[in-house]
């Protein structure tokens, strides 16, 4: 074999190789599958961008409206009855049933047959008295009224007359004393119900005057019982 020797060439000193001519069968192939790649280009753009032609048909449906009919109108009220120039009837009042008692049957009277001839017995002796019932009791005897007493003077008091009635130049005065008088004759609770002349200072004297006074105190049937009582006390200048 012999050795096929390569020349060696350098890209920058060299100048550039003759490019070589394609050939006429070559430069046709190229065209028709140029062809072919535009035609599928163009089919493929008009399939997804072109806009399909749509035939639209109008479905909507006429509706034609129809109002209600209005409703019958109230029928008119019935007319009033006729005016009557009679009077109601009067209203009947119903009396209950007289009863009448029925009188109670007659008493039967039995036969009583007497006593035959034959059959007495005359008694030959005094009468004899067949004692009768009993008297009823007497009514017991009413009660007999409490035996009361009142309040009695037993040291009737001597009041003093006061200095401010003598200086006045009052000479008499009266005062009448509501008192309680206890069970052992002392007074208690005095107060003034009436004083004449006032604000001569009688009131004060005539209470201070019963103190001293003693009664005997009322009694029911002889016990000692308290209460109330009125005094009248005069008063005289000698």
């Amino acid at each position: 074999m012999t050795a096929e020797t390569h020349a060696h060439r350098d890209p920058i000193l060299d100048p550039p190789k003759k490019k070589k001519k394609l050939s006429t069968g070559a430069i046709v192939g190229i065209a028709v599958s140029a062809a072919v790649h535009i035609a599928a280009g163009v089919w493929l753009y008009k399939s997804k961008f072109e806009l399909q032609p749509f035939e639209y048909t109008d479905e909507a449906v006429d509706v034609e409206l129809i109002e209600p009919a209005p409703p019958p109108p109230p029928p008119p009220p019935p007319p009033p009855p006729p005016p009557t120039d009679q009077p109601p009837p009067p209203k009947l009042q119903v009396r209950p049933p007289v009863i009448q008692p029925t009188a109670p049957p007659p008493p039967v009277t039995l036969p009583i047959e007497p006593t035959k001839k034959e059959d007495r017995v005359e008694y030959q002796g005094p009468p004899v008295i067949v004692p009768g019932p009993p008297p009823p009791p007497a009514p017991p005897a009413p009660p007999r009224p409490p035996v009361v007493t009142g309040v009695q003077w037993q040291r009737q008091p001597r009041p003093e007359f006061p200095q401010r009635a003598q200086d006045r130049g009052i000479e008499g005065g009266t005062v009448t004393l509501l008192c309680r008088v206890q069970p052992n004759g002392s007074a208690s609770n005095c107060t003034v119900e009436s004083e004449s002349p006032t604000g001569a200072g009688f009131g004060q004297a005539a209470i201070a005057s019963m103190r001293s006074a003693r009664f005997a105190p009322s009694t029911v049937d002889g016990v000692a019982q308290g209460g109330q009582a009125r005094f009248n006390i005069r008063f005289q200048l000698n």
